[in-house]
């Protein structure tokens, strides 16, 4: 048992009374390039790395890895391993997969603190189009539902592989709490993309989800739906290149 899963064994002992599961078939972060979330406790993270090394994971190739995977240290970015959460593949950027590391916390130059000790979600695209841009984006914060503040244990990321001229896809991506049936973007004059979230591994809670989206799509908006069809949240807005 390694150091990473027995921490999650002591830390997520309260998960173990979640719901039951269908069967599914599909460090810390590299110094301190971060942008304050808009709506969040959490800190969003961008980390371009190039070269095929620094996005190693498991199984090797581009096949992503299966969920509950853990990355050992030495294969990954991150100082304490990695878990695997969910994964698949888009038309466009290709194969992904979302992995959540643990973190200490970090400061910036000037001793502030970024974000406390807590907990980092990542999404790491194995084969994207363009290869210079290779690599992982993510957030870090310090609950463990990884949600934001404002729609808690709901977060919303975006992530792209292709630039030029424009992005042609862009991967939004994110977790959903357990209670979550669908989740769904909405556009005015759009049809609603709309997709069933993924479980995680058992040993950490919540669901996963991600959507490729081809922009743009101005006012769009992300929020999850209840077994009942009602909202979970008040929703998060989608960023440019997708909103506009």
């Amino acid at each position: 048992m390694t150091d990473f899963f027995s921490a999650l064994e002591l830390e997520l002992h309260a998960a173990a009374g979640r719901r039951p599961r269908r069967m599914v078939t599909v460090g810390q972060a590299l110094g301190a390039v971060a942008a304050a979330a808009l709506l969040a406790t959490a800190v969003l993270l961008v980390v371009a790395v190039s070269g095929g090394g620094d996005t190693a994971h498991v199984t090797g190739a581009t096949n992503p890895d299966p969920i509950g995977t853990h990355i050992p240290r030495d294969k990954t970015l991150y100082g304490n391993g990695a878990l695997v959460v969910a994964n698949g593949t888009a038309p466009v950027n290709g194969p992904w997969q979302i992995e959540v590391s643990r973190t200490n916390g970090e400061r910036d130059t000037h001793g502030e603190v970024m974000w406390h000790r807590g907990y980092c979600l990542w999404l790491n695209m194995l084969d994207p189009p363009d290869r210079n841009l290779r690599g992982r984006s993510g957030f870090c914060g310090a609950p463990l539902s990884l949600g934001f503040r404002k729609t808690p244990g709901f977060s919303r990321a975006q992530s792209v592989a292709r630039s030029k001229p424009r992005p042609r896809e862009i991967l939004v991506w994110g977790r959903v709490p357990d209670r979550a049936a669908k989740v769904v973007i909405r556009a005015p004059g759009r049809r609603d993309i709309v997709v069933v979230p993924k479980d995680g591994p058992r040993s950490f809670p919540g669901r996963f989800y991600g959507i490729p989206v081809k922009p743009p799509r101005p006012g769009a908006r992300i929020n999850w739906l209840d077994a009942s069809g009602h909202p979970g949240s008040r929703g998060i807005r989608l960023m440019p290149p997708i909103a506009g």
